[in-house]
Parts: structure tokens; C-alpha cells; sequence
């Protein structure tokens, strides 16, 4: 590298930094041009070819001359993945514009039975209805066929499980992929595409790291190529391994903050809600709340004494430990009682809520996952071999391990706010000559006893040697969990070509077999051991010790001896303890696909301007799932047939299915004119495509497109298709057995939410109906409480008829620029809903046939009477399950800019080059049957309506230097909020520009020296995150400025 280069790259960087203003951009790869002749790739491909330089492309089966397609599509080079150090293809395919909120990502909480994996979703119809293929044929998914799955139920493709090194690109191609390919490819098709016949040995390394010091990741891969037999045969070999470390939400100020939203303090505010900050419990508590009465109420938590009137108490009265200031009194870290701070109220006066700002209550931050951990190594083995001069053999060997570790989640509580005392999730209840307590904490708590009127002695009249304590056990299980998936794939296949009629003609016949193992690993706390230990005494010799005559549970935990545990403060329990009441959870799912498949394609006969082409091809397809959720989660069973908890959760069942389909398909493809032909315009070419799909659940169903190019000039080409896709349920959909678990829902009879929804008055009326208040105050949003969900054998194909009309400009008058932009629209019906209790208790209650309805059906609430107990008018059960009765729309452009200007007057071969992807997403809605409200999710937080890359490069033979802007439009909360809903401007996000920036030289023709910073100004999460949410969206802000540098050696 010359001095002037130096100079030059310097300056660049220099000029893209002093920029404080960024240009609005939004980013689509660059296409490739591995030549550096200034001149893309595709634009050179784009020219006619000798028939041994027919490509095939994603979404037909019939080989052509360029890369032209009647479809918008996105295209990923290798050289953009390198460009940007991306460890994954899903951080790649994550900031294109047309990708939303993956369906499950290494960022934010993450499920117990899929932890780190990456499931993206094309144009945020969801992951299920994104088809991934590599070299365009099926991979097999890597989901959980669980309701505790990591995402939506579906065949999901683990992207982390695909080695970065051996990619030559990846095209994603929107809505035609289905009658080529088959079910799932309702949004679009994701064709992963390896490099072919390479030849040479490579290794790299890169080292990541943020400007704060934190989250390190480590990458070493290698790619090694033989050719033999005089060309005839190639073998090549691909190995990476990564780590990645995580991040919790303590780590970063924004999240600490503990922002939030409730109901507004004020009144006369005229806004509904309100911007709080340090979001604290006080009801709850880490170090434990010992209470003495009202139990038999629901009340045996803290709240503050103005509360008190709402539950029928006179003023300052409740059933808390005391001191003589009339403080409530909790443990500190070493058990020592302390005053609790309740901070603000968060809330409207005179109503009831558990949240508040400041003080000393439990806060949700340190439990809180913003990265998990992550360790990947796989490898890769492709090799072919010409048999003869028309007959090829060929193969692929996939092996990969995958880890991902998720740091903190929330603890398992025991609190009056989820069940009641004596239950497992309920108070527990403590004897007050407890050993662990100290002399000062047990003196403070027979006072209580003794002169508190509503202790259970004074209020009841019963002899009290006990009291309640309340706790949030973050030292009994940390939330620390891991997920670690092994994949291994085989394909082998024969393929050729032979000369008849028009040309020639192309087969294949190839098998596919893939075997993707999800095995959990986490510690749970089992309950009758936990009852065991926290009933400790004191022996003869004046040890502390459990009390004899317990019983062990029956499953094994990690000590079988029972040893007494302390859970007056935090930290202070004991590892025999901790090991006793521990057991380790091993759930495992099991995913199988078998593929075989035979194609041919080739010319009919010549046209004025080509061939009329076609395409016949016919594909067996099984798969099974099979999840085990292993002993702990299963249960005990019980002589009536059903299980019982071990520990917290309900009794989660195993998922057993498969499917299979036989599938028959065909493809046209008629080049009418051409610009040889001498025609009034210069182009047209139409195509069509069919498929019979023969599902073993869904039945039988017919997936077809039409579509065509034709350019009036040669500087213009206008495209566009119409598409009829299918979506087959999944196996979880299907088979899942009913089952229990515990989850929130937002209900809309709370005072702040009656004037949301579709029809608040329509709202209002249903609430009021049975009896609930305007003032009511719901739970059901901040207390888990028992739902139930089922599979649906029943289930139809989802239908989606889809259409695109487009246009592409390549004036001759400026070479090299290409610019497009297409309209898209989908329109899904018969969808396959998991219908969330928040969903059902909408439907429900925003219904005109309310009560008369399906959704009321399966809701069970407690009457209200106004006695102020914790359960008055709650929700206490819902039912939910699949239906094929929701529908999607999705309406959007999508554009794209690629301009290459030759500098020689800089250096010889070098070029300057600018790149803009850009989505304009105009609808984004769901309706949960025909008969709903539409929810509008665009304009909303990962969905902005706007969102954009811009690349700005230069490059030349031996470096390249690029600087990136990537746009994320302003967004809402709730785009369907009232307009008093949120302070005034809060319901409002700012738009966000995140820079990027990397250089890359060559010290020689071997060595290659890579650095890349991104988020290169800092810039952090728009205000007010977290209340706004949106970790995913933002999280390049949240992780800050991070750098990576690399070097790379060439044999």
C-alpha cells in the first residue's frame, strides 16, 4: 500500500467523521465486482451468454443469461458480508430495510428451548413465512416444536448455523419463491448460495469489542479448495468456529434508567399516561418482606399506606412488620429488617397499582438479558466430480454446534401478587423461631404479631407462630440458561445435460437429508425440596439443620441431602442448599427432513427473441419433530393420568408429529422479444409457474404465479408478477396437546386502556356490562396467571394472493447506474394464529356480539364486588389456541440505487461507488378474523414506515474504504393510541441514523488487514427507551460504538 493510499484513506475517514450532519440513507448490498473493472457484476451477467454460462436464479428452476428476474429481490455478496464483518448472515440480512424484528435473534430475553438462535423475518410477515434455502434446496429448520419455542411455530432455518466464509451471496427474492419451491415462502424466498469449484487455502481471524470494553467477540474460520482429475473434480473445505460474550441490562445506563409508563399522577394532566423513571416493586423484594396478616384477602404483600382505603383498611394500616415509626420494614442483604422505600406512586391517586419510581423495591433491570453469550464452531465439506462430459456427481457434508447462553431472566417469585400463601407461588410461610432469623428481625416480628390489629392473632383469632414472607429468589436460580443446537446435512445428487429439440436441456436428481438436535440445559428450583429446606430448626448440638421427617422429591436434583436454607437478605444461601433444592432440566427437540427431488428443464422450441423454456420437476418431502421437555419440565406423574409440577411451572408435555408431501411442479418461461429481434419495443419476456402440493395434514392445494418483463426502451424495464403462495401448518400448530402455562395479557377493561382499541365505546359498554367501574385496575398485565393453549389437526393451508409491479432504470447515457423501484402487496387470509390472551380478551371485549362470541368463551374472570380483594374482578384464566382465521396485509416500495464511477485520476482500477436500499412500508396489519378491527403495526417500533443504507465507497485492486448510513424512520409506541394517550410528543420516535465505517488493505498478495467500527458517532437508543421498547430495533445504539479488526492470510 502506497503513501498516497494511506493519505487517502486517512482523509476519508477524516471527512466522513467531521460530517454532523449524515445524509439520510438506508442500505442495500452493493453488487459484487470481483473483477474491480468498474463495472457490477450482474450488469456484466446482464449481457447474453454461451449456454455453459446459463445461471440458475432464486425463483425459477430454468437456466438464462443474466440475473434478471420478474421479481424485486435483495442480494447479499460475499464481499458486503466481508466488508462488514458480520459474524453471522443474520446480522447481514437483519439490516436490510426489508427484513423486520427477526422472529428470534441473540438480542433481548430469550426462550429456555432455543437460546441465540437466528430466525429472520422478510418483510415483517413473519420468520415462519420466510422460506431459507441453500443452493436452492431446503435446509433443515432448527425450531422448537414447543410453545415455549423460541418463536413462532414453523421450520425456521438457523441462519448462525451457516459458516460466513463459504457464502458467495445470499438472494432474497419477495412473494415467487412458492411454485418453485413449495410451502412457506408466503413473503419471500432466501437462497443461500455457496461458492462453487474454489480453489486455494485461506485463513482469517477477527477480534470485535466495544469502545466501553465489553461484549468481545472472537472469529477464526478457514477455506481450503482442491481441484483434481484435470478439472473434472473439486473438493473444498469450510471451518469456523466464533464466541461471542453477552450483556446484561445493568450493563448499559440507557436500560438501567428503569424508564416507564403508567397512568398519569395528575388528573387534570389531560393525558392518560406518564413518563416514570427507576421502575421499582416495592410489593416484591430480592431480600425478602416478612408480613403478619390478611392473607386470607389476597393482601399479604406491601403497599403503601394511602392504598390502604381501596382495600376497605383504615389509613396506614396493612398487614406489614413495623417498626415503632410505623415504617414497613423488609430484610436487607445481610437480614437485617430495614424501612421500605416505596418512592413515587406510579399511578393516578386513589387507585391501586404495584409499580413506582425510586426507592428501595425490587427492580427488573438486573434481571434483564440484552446479549446472550454465543459459541459456534461448524464445518463444511462440498465436493463434485464430472463423471463424464454430461454427467455430474455431487455432494455436501454439514456439520454445526451452535451455543447460546442466556444471562439473567426473572427469578421465581413468592408473592401474594401471584397466588396465594402456602402455594408454591404464594407467601411462604415461616416459623418465626426460624434459626436464621436474627434476635433483632424475630423480636420486630412477634411485635407485629402482637400489635398489628390485622395480624392473622388479632384479626382471626388464631394462635400466630408463623408469618408470610415475600420474595423474589434471585439467588436461588440466576435465570441462566443454555440452548446448544448440532446440525448435520447431507445432499448427494446426479445432475447433467443433453441436446434436443430447441437446445440444451438441464436434470437433477438429488436427496437431502438433515438432522437439527435443540438440547436445553438450565437449573430449575424443584418445590418439595424448596419446602424441605426452608422449614430449618435446630438439632441437639445447636446446628442449624432441616427438620427431620421431611421427604425428598422423587426427581434427582444436584445434592440429595437436604440442607437448611436462608433466605432472610440475598447471597446468604448456602451451595448445599442451593444444590438440594436444584435440578438440572434437559429439554431436547429433535428435527428430521428428508428431501428427494428430480428436475428438468430445457427449450421447446425458438421464439423471435429466444426460446420458449420449461421446467417439470417432482420432490418428496418428510419431516418430524420431537420435542421432549425432559423429566423436570414434564412432571410427576400422577395415579390420575396427568403430571404435577416439580417446581414453578406447569407440567409441559412432549410434542410429537411429521408430515409428508409429494409435490408436482411446472414452469414456463417464453423470451417473446428481444432486442435482436428488431421489434417496436425491445423486450418482453413472460413466465408462469404451477405446483401441486399434496400435504399429509393440509391436504391438497395449488400454488401458482404469472408475471413478465418487458422493456419499451433499453434504458427501461417494467416488471411485475402475481403469485398465489401457501403456508402448511406446522407441526406444532397441528399436534401440540393441550397445554397449561403461565403468561400475561393486557386487559381492556383497566381505566387506561377503555379509550384504546377499534371502538372505545364499543369497549366501554361490554366492560361496564359486567359490572366493572371506569376507575377498574387490572393485574392481568403485571401477575402471570393460568392460560392454556392446543393444536389444531384441523388446520387449512394459509392462502396469500400477492402482487408486484416494478421498473428498472439503466440509462445508457449514465453507465453503470441502475436505480429500481417496486410496489409490493400481500394479502394473507386463513392465517395460522396463535391467538395471544391478549388477542382473545381484545376480541372479546372490543366485540358488538360481545357477550355472544367464541373469544368471551374462553375467558374466565372473577366477579366484581368491590371488596378490594387483589382478585376482585381479575382475570384469572384464558384460553387460547390456533385458528385459520386472522389475515395480513402487507404494502409496501422498495427501491434501490447502484452507481459506479471509474477514478483512474486517483489509481489505476479504482472506482468510487454509491449504494441506497430504501422500503417505504405502507401497510402492515393484522386482523384477527374478518369480522375485527384491523391493528396497525406500521409506523411502529421496528416497523418504521421509512427505513434506509446508504453506502458511499472507494475502492481500488489492493483497498477499499467505505462509509455506511443506516436510516431507521420515526416510529410510535402505538400507532393506534388515543392522541391523549401518551404526554404530549412521547408517543412519538425520533428517527435514528447509525454510521458505519471499515477500511481494508493488502499488505501483499497474501496478506490482508481489515478494521471496521461500527456506530462510529456512539449514538445511543432514542429517547424515551426502555418504556418505548424496541431493544431490537435500536441495539446498535445500546451496544455502542464497537470495533473490529482482522487479518486474513492467503496459500
Amino acid at each position: 500500500m502506497t503513501k498516497s493510499h494511506l493519505f487517502l484513506g486517512a482523509a476519508a475517514f477524516a471527512v466522513a467523521i467531521s460530517v454532523s450532519q449524515p445524509v439520510l440513507a438506508q442500505d442495500t448490498p452493493p453488487c459484487a465486482d470481483t473483477d474491480n473493472n468498474g463495472v457490477c457484476d450482474t450488469d456484466e451477467a446482464s449481457t447474453p451468454a454461451n449456454d455453459g454460462d446459463a445461471i440458475i436464479v432464486t425463483g425459477s428452476r430454468i437456466a438464462r443469461a443474466n440475473f434478471d428476474t420478474v421479481e424485486p429481490s435483495v442480494v447479499v455478496s460475499s464481499e458486503d458480508i466481508e466488508a462488514r464483518g458480520f459474524e453471522t448472515l443474520g446480522q447481514a440480512l437483519n439490516e436490510q430495510p426489508s427484513f423486520g424484528v427477526p422472529g428470534s435473534s441473540p438480542v433481548g430475553g430469550q426462550s429456555g428451548f432455543g437460546q441465540g438462535q437466528s430466525f429472520v423475518n422478510f418483510l415483517g410477515l413473519g420468520s415462519q413465512r420466510t422460506l431459507t434455502l441453500v443452493n436452492g434446496r431446503r435446509f433443515v429448520g432448527s425450531n422448537t416444536a414447543s410453545i415455549f419455542g423460541p418463536t413462532g411455530a414453523g421450520s425456521q432455518v438457523d441462519l448462525n448455523v451457516i459458516p460466513t466464509k463459504l457464502v458467495e451471496r445470499v438472494e432474497t427474492i419477495v412473494v415467487g419463491g412458492a411454485p418453485i419451491y413449495g410451502s412457506d415462502a408466503i413473503s419471500g424466498t432466501i437462497n443461500v448460495v455457496l461458492k462453487q469449484d474454489y480453489e486455494g487455502f485461506e485463513l482469517d481471524g477477527q477480534y470485535g469489542l466495544t469502545t466501553r470494553g465489553d461484549a468481545a467477540n472472537y472469529r477464526f474460520r478457514a477455506l481450503a479448495g482442491y481441484n483434481f482429475g484435470d478439472g473434472r473434480g473439486n473438493v473444498t473445505v469450510s471451518a469456523e468456529y466464533n464466541k461471542g460474550e453477552g450483556l446484561t441490562g445493568v450493563d448499559r445506563p440507557a436500560f438501567a434508567s428503569g424508564l416507564f409508563f403508567r397512568d398519569a399522577s395528575d388528573p387534570t394532566s389531560g393525558f392518560t399516561q406518564e413518563l416514570y423513571a427507576d421502575r421499582r416493586l416495592p410489593a416484591i423484594s430480592e431480600t425478602g418482606s416478612p408480613i403478619v396478616g390478611l392473607a386470607d384477602f389476597g393482601l399479604d404483600f406491601n403497599f403503601p399506606d394511602s392504598q390502604g382505603p381501596l382495600f376497605g383498611l383504615p389509613a396506614g394500616f396493612n398487614g406489614a412488620v413495623t417498626n415503632g415509626a410505623g415504617d414497613q420494614l423488609k430484610f436487607d442483604e445481610n437480614g437485617n429488617l430495614i424501612p421500605i422505600d416505596f418512592g413515587t406512586y406510579a399511578g393516578r391517586p386513589g387507585s391501586f397499582g404495584i409499580d413506582f419510581a425510586g426507592g428501595n423495591g425490587f427492580s427488573l433491570v438486573p434481571t434483564s438479558n440484552l446479549l446472550s453469550e454465543t459459541r459456534r464452531y461448524s464445518g463444511i465439506i462440498t465436493t463434485k466430480y464430472e463423471l463424464s462430459d454430461s454427467i455430474r456427481f455431487f455432494g455436501e457434508a454439514w456439520y454445526s454446534n451452535s451455543k447460546g447462553r442466556n444471562l439473567r431472566d426473572q427469578p421465581v417469585y413468592n408473592s401474594a401478587l401471584f397466588d396465594a400463601a402456602g402455594t408454591p407461588d404464594g407467601n411462604i410461610i415461616v416459623s418465626v423461631d426460624n434459626p436464621f432469623l436474627s434476635t433483632a428481625a424475630r423480636a420486630a416480628i412477634i411485635d407485629s404479631i402482637n400489635n398489628n390489629p390485622f395480624s392473622d392473632q388479632n384479626f382471626l383469632g388464631v394462635t400466630q407462630d408463623y408469618f408470610y414472607l415475600g420474595r423474589a429468589n434471585t439467588d436461588l436460580a440466576t435465570g441462566n440458561s443454555t440452548g446448544e443446537v448440532e446440525v448435520m446435512r447431507f445432499v448427494a445428487g446426479l445432475d447433467g445435460s443433453f441436446d434436443a429439440l430447441a437446445g440444451t436441456w438441464n436434470w437433477e436428481v438429488v436427496g437431502n437429508y438433515g438432522r437439527s438436535k435443540t438440547s436445553g440445559t438450565s437449573r430449575e428450583l424443584v418445590q418439595q425440596n424448596f419446602e424441605n429446606a426452608v422449614d430449618a430448626v435446630l438439632d441437639g448440638n445447636g446446628n442449624i439443620v432441616c427438620r427431620p421427617g421431611h421427604t425428598n422429591a422423587s426427581i434427582q436434583t444436584v445434592n440429595s441431602t437436604c440442607a437448611p436454607l436462608n433466605l432472610f437478605g440475598t447471597g446468604r444461601v448456602s451451595q448445599e442448599a442451593l444444590d438440594y433444592i436444584s435440578a438440572i432440566a434437559r429439554p431436547v427437540s429433535l428435527n428430521k427432513q428428508k428431501v428427494f427431488s428430480a428436475l428438468l428443464s430445457g427449450p421447446l422450441f425458438a421464439l423471435p427473441g429466444g426460446d420458449l423454456s420449461i421446467a417439470v420437476g417432482y420432490e418428496h418431502r418428510e419431516e418430524t419433530q420431537d420435542f421432549d421437555p425432559g423429566a423436570f419440565f414434564r412432571g410427576e406423574l400422577q395415579d390420575d393420568g396427568t403430571y404435577a409440577s416439580y417446581g414453578r411451572s406447569v407440567p409441559i408435555q412432549p410434542v410429537i408429529g411429521k408430515f409428508n408431501t409429494d409435490e408436482l411442479s411446472g414452469e414456463l418461461r417464453a423470451e417473446l422479444i428481444s432486442p435482436s429481434t428488431g421489434a417496436f419495443i425491445n423486450l418482453l419476456e413472460l413466465q408462469a409457474a404451477g405446483r401441486w402440493v399434496d400435504h399429509s395434514i393440509a391436504g391438497g392445494d395449488f400454488t401458482w404465479t404469472v408475471g413478465g418483463r418487458v422493456k419499451p426502451i433499453s434504458d427501461i424495464t417494467i416488471r411485475g408478477n402475481f403469485t398465489r403462495s401457501i403456508r402448511a401448518p406446522a407441526i406444532t400448530e397441528a399436534f401440540n396437546p393441550s397445554s397449561d402455562f403461565f403468561g400475561f395479557a393486557t386487559d381492556p377493561c383497566d381505566q387506561s386502556n377503555l379509550d384504546n382499541g377499534p371502538d372505545p365505546a364499543t369497549r366501554a359498554a361490554n366492560c361496564a356490562a359486567i359490572g366493572l367501574p371506569a376507575n377498574f385496575s387490572s393485574l392481568s398485565d403485571s401477575r402471570s396467571f393460568t392460560q392454556a393453549i392446543a393444536g389444531n389437526p384441523s388446520l387449512n393451508n394459509e392462502k396469500a394472493d400477492s402482487w408486484t409491479v416494478g421498473v428498472v432504470l439503466e440509462p445508457s447515457f449514465i453507465p453503470r447506474f441502475r436505480a429500481s423501484v417496486d410496489y409490493v402487496d400481500i394479502k394473507l387470509k386463513d392465517v395460522i394464529s396463535e391467538l395471544s390472551g391478549s388477542q382473545v380478551v381484545a376480541n372479546c371485549y372490543d366485540s358488538a356480539d360481545f357477550p355472544a362470541n367464541e373469544f368471551c368463551d374462553r375467558i374466565t374472570r372473577d366477579a366484581f364486588d368491590g371488596d378490594g380483594s387483589a382478585d376482585d374482578g381479575q382475570i384469572s384464566f384464558i384460553e387460547t389456541g390456533y385458528f385459520n382465521s386472522a389475515q395480513l396485509r402487507y404494502k409496501g416500495y422498495l427501491a434501490s440505487i447502484d452507481y459506479r464511477v471509474p477514478t483512474d485520476f486517483i489509481s489505476t482500477d479504482s472506482q468510487i461507488g454509491v449504494n441506497l436500499s430504501y422500503q417505504y412500508l405502507d401497510e402492515l396489519s393484522t386482523r384477527a378474523d374478518a369480522n375485527s378491527a384491523k391493528s396497525q403495526t406500521d409506523g411502529s417500533i421496528g416497523y418504521s414506515k421509512h427505513k434506509g443504507v446508504l453506502t458511499l465507497n472507494y475502492s481500488e485492486p489492493t483497498f477499499n474504504l467505505f462509509t455506511q448510513l443506516s436510516y431507521i424512520g420515526k416510529a410510535q409506541i402505538d400507532p393506534q393510541a388515543a392522541e391523549d394517550f401518551y404526554p404530549d410528543g412521547l408517543n412519538d420516535i425520533p428517527s435514528v441514523i447509525f454510521v458505519n465505517m471499515g477500511v481494508r488493505f493488502d499488505v501483499d498478495e497474501r496478506f490482508e488487514l481489515q478494521l471496521n467500527v461500527d456506530n462510529v458517532f456512539d449514538k445511543q437508543p432514542p429517547y424515551p427507551y426502555p418504556a418505548s421498547g424496541g431493544t431490537i430495533t435500536y441495539f446498535r445504539g445500546l451496544l455502542g460504538r464497537y470495533v473490529r479488526a482482522g487479518a486474513t492470510v492467503k496459500f
